[in-house]
């Protein structure tokens, strides 16, 4: 018996110590976020593009998802949520395809090529979502908001190639060149 009281104080005290120790200690919890990155490859290119016109935008996309079976959906495994974004689209032509004939010994024939989309960027700085859903069942994944925007990109794209934003830059270049060499006494700009 006197065994055993001893086996316990010893418990006691050791719990008191240990007990005493946590609570002079400041305890805290931390979170350590660590992010590692290697360059991979570097290069550096030479450009010769002659951007004519950028649009900007801001556009809100709305994503959802069910799982279903036979076409009914699966309670508790929606998730979905409001995405704010913005970007820009560069149109312009590229100055390699550009073609000079001579025509006598002050003029020449400036071929240009048409213009095409050089960029077409959404800005992550300026991507916030609202309503954020997630589900059990269905996670809300990283690849689900990769998707989105590229969809997104290509549809912006779309939408402003068929309200004539490639003819708009086409107008644009050849006002340009042409600016630049009237000057120089070469004034026939044409388009291929």
């Amino acid at each position: 018996m006197k065994r055993i009281k001893k086996i316990l104080i010893i418990i006691l005290i050791i719990s008191l110590l240990v007990a005493g120790f946590f609570l002079t200690k400041k305890i805290s919890m931390e979170r350590r976020v660590e992010s590692l990155s290697s360059n991979i490859k570097e290069q550096i290119n030479n450009i010769s593009e002659l951007s004519t016109i950028k649009y900007n935008y801001t556009n809100i996309a709305e994503y959802k998802d069910n799982l279903q079976f036979s076409g009914i959906n699966i309670p508790f495994s929606s998730k979905g949520y409001l995405v704010k974004y913005s970007g820009y689209i560069k149109a312009g032509i590229d100055l390699n395809q550009v073609e000079i004939d001579l025509i006598g010994t002050d003029k020449a024939e400036v071929i240009l090529p048409k213009s095409e989309v050089m960029e077409n960027v959404i800005s992550e700085e300026d991507v916030y979502f609202y309503n954020e859903k997630d589900s059990a069942f269905n996670k809300l994944k990283f690849d689900d908001l990769y998707k989105l925007l590229k969809d997104e990109k290509q549809k912006t794209e779309k939408e402003l190639i068929d309200k004539g934003l490639l003819n708009d830059a086409d107008e644009n270049a050849m006002i340009t060149i042409r600016l630049m060499l009237e000057s120089l006494g070469i004034v026939q700009v044409v388009f291929k």
